[in-house]
């Protein structure tokens, strides 16, 4: 079993390279416009080197993949690793297979580069990988740096920061549709990671001491939890089981809290079908279409 998931999640990643590949390549480049975020660092570097921009690309993401085990150490370099090294080949595969997929209306064509790439993006996303871009260096700088920022607002400010980079070498609406494109495709993404799959979760949590994260569960998310005593069979020490059911978005928010925390903790993770109760995420008892 773990051999099939762990199959499973190698084709999701490879799948969700060769969209967002195809996203940047047959989509954005043949319409005339760029894209954001590492990728359009690359793409402004090219405009002044000549060196083709997957090949920047290769380069960047290879310093932050490095950077990051410097500063965060293995277990972050671990969600990024495999797509830090696959997705820039497939960049610069796909950048040299010759497929224009052009729209009349370029507004309509970043809309749909907005869709392909926020689809693609999300696959890994809701695994918990990443592609090691803004979204990594904003860990870096809020753990080493700005500490009491909050994370969103690292990565906008990083985001804003490359689009006055990239007014360097492309003019004022090319930049203004890539914008456009970026707000779409983060609306797409967040749609595959909360909207698609199981819609509840049930989340057991064991560690020795959870009040961080029963108090992150009552406080942030606006749930419940149940807590109960239990006993590890391999160190017979005395723990802490904490049980909560919460929505996709929320489980996310709680696996990154967990994470970013440091927090060392055993989690066992059930899609629901059903759950009764009290809470709007949940049914009542005299529903009638269940």
């Amino acid at each position: 079993m773990r051999s099939y998931h762990r199959t499973a999640a190698l084709l999701n990643m490879v799948l969700s390279c060769v969209i967002c590949s195809i996203a940047v390549n047959w989509i954005a480049l043949p319409n005339g416009f760029v894209v954001t975020g590492i990728t359009g660092l690359a793409m402004t570097a090219e405009t002044f080197t000549g060196i083709n921009y997957a090949l920047i690309y290769y380069g960047l993401t290879l310093a932050i993949l490095l950077f990051t085990a410097v500063t965060l150490g293995y277990k972050e370099v671990s969600s990024i690793l495999f797509l830090s090294i696959l997705y820039p080949l497939v960049l610069w595969v796909l950048n040299h297979v010759q497929v224009e997929i052009i729209l009349k209306e370029k507004l309509i064509a970043v809309m749909f580069f907005g869709v392909v790439y926020g689809a693609g993006a999300g696959l890994t996303y809701r695994m918990g990988y990443s592609y090691g871009g803004t979204d990594t260096l904003s860990k870096i700088l809020k753990q080493k740096v700005f500490k009491a920022a909050e994370l969103k607002n690292l990565l906008l400010c990083l985001d804003a920061v490359i689009m006055l980079i990239m007014l360097s070498a492309f003019s004022l609406d090319t930049v203004a549709y890539a914008f456009v494109g970026q707000i779409i495709y983060v609306n797409s993404m967040n749609y595959v990671i909360f909207n698609m799959g199981p819609r509840l979760y049930e989340i057991q949590i064991v560690c020795e001491d959870p009040r961080a994260i029963e108090r992150f569960i009552i406080e942030e998310i606006g749930k419940s939890a149940t807590i109960s005593k239990v006993i590890g069979g391999y160190s017979q020490a005395d723990k802490i089981q904490l049980d909560c059911v919460c929505n996709s978005r929320e489980y996310v928010q709680l696996r990154e809290f967990i994470r970013d925390s440091g927090i060392d903790c055993f989690i066992k993770v059930f899609p629901l079908t059903h759950v009764f109760g009290r809470s709007k995420d949940f049914h009542r008892l005299s529903d009638q279409n269940l």
